[in-house]
């Protein structure tokens, strides 16, 4: 083969190859917003017969919808608006009767108030409930979803959907040390932004580790809450800078109290605490030197550490 014929036919490759390219990318374009164009003329055309069907959540596109810091506990229900109106003054004259459907992820049970319903002339307006439940144990950055879909019945056909993702969030424990230079004392405060509660020891159809709601939790006895924890934690501090308050109403349910000694005295340096759900807590210490000022938020080296276990 001479070497024009090779160029040539290496031009040819690089020329069809480019128009492979460009020919994708139309047709890329085409099915995106193609589909696009054909939901905007076929709303267009339903608005031009003054018939509407919309939805807060739902469009005839698809809609997607993302939750940020779900506890993975508690129930979440989400209500779905309808409504027959383009705006204020254009309104559908007619009652439109509509079926509802919907699917979701495996991890969650999910109820729906109706599977069908009426946007009334007289007030264009309905709504639906659907309430998520999970059935599994979740995990911070685990997600479930549900697909809902809106179908009219007549006299015009329009179907309108849209996802919502919950995403279970990192609910934490924080604390901060409130404190001003030339007072006696300091306060220590501790945050719990968990919303559950964990089973420490098994009882009736729960098992360790499993988590329960605080609703759940208010209905235990006595005996079974003593099983249940939402966070535990140790706090621990040198009694060379400060002292508890050991008549702090708090610190009187501390368990697994250490002690050190100090020239032959005995001192207090460490305790434990089980905080409730969504609570917070304050506890007092005394100062050795009240010139200092130990206020803390979360920057810095604390004189006073707090851990979960």
């Amino acid at each position: 083969m001479s070497k024009n014929s090779f160029f040539k036919k290496t031009k040819r490759n690089k020329r069809i190859l480019i128009f492979l390219i460009i020919f994708t990318i139309v047709i890329f374009f085409i099915t995106v917003f193609g589909k696009y164009a054909t939901s905007s003329i076929h709303d267009f055309f339903l608005r031009s017969k003054e018939f509407y069907f919309y939805s807060d959540k739902l469009k005839e596109e698809g809609a997607e919808y993302q939750v940020e810091n779900w506890s993975g506990v508690d129930n979440y229900e989400i209500t779905i608006n309808m409504n027959s109106r383009s705006n204020n003054l254009k309104v559908t004259s007619y009652d439109i009767e509509y079926d509802i459907s919907y699917s979701y992820s495996d991890n969650i049970i999910c109820d729906i108030s109706k599977t069908s319903g009426t946007i009334s002339a007289d007030t264009n307006t309905d709504f639906f409930n659907i309430l998520i439940t999970p059935n599994a144990r979740l995990d911070t950055g685990d997600t479930v979803w549900v697909e809902i879909t809106a179908t009219s019945k007549g006299p015009y056909k329009k179907t309108i959907t849209g996802k919502i993702t919950l995403v279970v969030g990192k609910e934490n424990l924080s604390y901060q040390i409130e404190d001003v230079a030339n007072r006696q004392y300091l306060e220590l405060k501790i945050t719990n932004t968990l919303s559950y509660y964990t089973v420490n020891e098994a009882f009736d159809n729960y098992s360790a580790g499993d988590r329960i709601t605080s609703d759940v939790y208010q209905e235990l006895s006595d005996e079974n809450k003593s099983k249940c924890y939402s966070a535990r934690v140790n706090v621990e501090f040198d009694p060379k800078n400060v002292l508890i308050d050991v008549t702090d109403s708090t610190y009187k349910d501390g368990t697994n109290v250490t002690t050190t000694k100090i020239d032959n005295y005995t001192y207090i340096n460490k305790f434990s605490l089980s905080i409730d759900a969504i609570t917070s807590i304050k506890i007092r210490f005394y100062k050795t030197d009240i010139t200092k000022d130990y206020t803390y938020k979360g920057e810095g080296t604390p004189i006073i550490t707090v851990n979960t276990y």
